[in-house]
This record gives C-alpha cells, structure tokens and sequence, in this order.
C-alpha cells in the first residue's frame, strides 16, 4: 500500500495511516525499526506490505510492516530508500560483468575439548562460466593445514573425510592460491559466494600464510545476501533450499565445496534469468 504518513510514535516505533477517516497503526520489527525508522516522519509517503501478524501497543491493534517498497520526503523531496531501484541497480550491475568464479570452501572444525581455535581453509571448490553458459574451468582440491596435522572427529565426521586418504592427496595453500592467481589475471571474474563465511576464510587464509592478498571485498558478490534484499527475506536462505525453490528437485548435499560451487552457479544463473 501507498500512503502518506499521519503521524508517529517512536517511543513503540509505529508509525499511524489515515483510512477512511480511520487512524490505523503499523508497527516495525526491532530489524526493520533499526534500519528505516529514522526516515519516517509525519508528511513521508511510504509504500510497504503488512503480515498477517498484529500486535497489541498500549490497547490498540497494530499491523506488522512485512517490507518497504519506497520511502520518500515529499517536501523537500527525497528519495530514502527504493526497492524497485534497487533491484533495478541489481540487474545491471549483474549483468555488467563477463566471467564469475562461483567459489566455495570447508573448513577444520574444533575438537569436542579444544580452547583455542583458528579455522583453516581444507577444501576449496569453484568453477568459472559466463552467465548462464558452460563451464570454462574448475578445480576441486583439498589444502593441507597450516598448524595441525591430524584432523579432528567433528571434521572428519562432517566432510566425511578419511584421513589418511586426505593427507595422501592434500597440496600446500600455495597451490590453490597459484590457480586462483592465474584465473584472477587472466578472466578478472566476480567472485560469487554464499554468506560472508567464504569471503571471510580466504581473507583470513592471506594472512594466516602470510600472502598478497589476491582479492579485497569489492571482488565479491554475495549471492545469499543479493536473494535477501530482492525477496525481502527476514532469515538466511540455505543455498539447496534456493535450488530446489528454482528447479523443484532436491540436490544431495554432500558437504563438499566443489558440489556447493556448482550448486551456487545453478542459482545464481536461475536468479538472473528470473530478475
């Protein structure tokens, strides 16, 4: 709906509409409150979906603000936020780049009885296409740790590795981080991720083996958080939940980064194509 804002009450963050001579109140999470409310005051036109939930504020019937489409002071005017520029921006900016490496990792777990813990990167995945085209390359290894030679039951249990088999066919972070050079120099991709947690082990993963850093943030596209802001999603999505909403059919979830990478191209082509 589309109205111009009544009145407001911080104090409960709401915020009040005029229907039909009627004032009618709308509340907005402690999440939503947080990143519009300060936006809203009397005069704002407010475009916004509602939930089904209600609340009771101090004897009155409120209505859950789902989502913001567009937020604008009309006087002066103001354009505060716009869902529909954003997604827009979000089209192009996706459609700007040629190649992307849809890059995915698993990480050593803590023992059930360790104090002082620092993950390491011992598998990398990913593999590098065009939108919606085959694959040019890819690569599935797993990296040898830096710190500990044996690997605790909770990642074996987890990856289902066997660890003499893993240590037989390990190779030096270097290695992988040689590729990932190679592949950087020559496609300049966008990086593509889930979540913050790969992006956030291969930066740590530079310094732990004290390298150049190959990439900084900018190189990255969040894929989960991309999905997040077009749907107006208020929890985390699971990357094979994303895959069977997009091809109706369940992927088996091995927990390995290559599989994950290539589940992540899959997504990634089917949300272009629907944006």
């Amino acid at each position: 709906m589309k109205k111009i804002i009544h009145d407001i009450d911080p104090s409960y963050s709401v915020f009040y509409l005029i229907f039909d001579g009627r004032k009618i109140g709308f509340y907005l999470t402690n999440k939503l409150s947080k990143t519009f409310y300060s936006y809203l005051d009397k005069g704002v036109m407010v475009d916004f979906e509602i939930t089904p939930k209600m609340k009771t504020i101090r004897k009155r019937k409120f209505f859950q603000v789902a989502f913001f489409n567009q937020i604008i002071s009309l006087n002066p005017y103001r354009v505060h936020y716009d869902l529909f520029k954003l997604r827009d921006d979000m089209r192009k900016v996706l459609k700007t780049h040629q190649y992307y490496l849809f890059i995915d990792f698993e990480m050593t777990m803590p023992g059930y009885r360790d104090d002082v813990f620092k993950p390491e990167i011992i598998q990398a995945g990913y593999v590098l296409s065009e939108p919606n085209k085959d694959i040019i390359r890819e690569n599935d290894l797993y990296i040898l740790p830096k710190e500990r030679r044996t690997l605790s039951r909770r990642t074996k249990r987890f990856l289902n590795l066997e660890e003499a088999d893993f240590f037989q066919k390990a190779e030096p972070f270097q290695v992988f981080y040689d590729d990932l050079k190679v592949i950087i120099d020559t496609y300049h991709p966008k990086l593509v991720v889930w979540g913050k947690n790969d992006l956030t082990a291969l930066r740590d993963a530079y310094i732990f083996h004290d390298l150049p850093h190959l990439t900084d943030d900018h190189d990255f596209i969040d894929l989960l958080k991309l999905h997040k802001d077009y749907f107006n999603l208020k929890d985390d999505l699971g990357l094979f939940k994303a895959y069977k909403t997009y091809y109706q059919v369940d992927y088996d979830q091995a927990h390995d980064a290559k599989d994950d990478a290539l589940v992540t191209k899959y997504v990634f082509d089917a949300f272009l194509s629907y944006i």
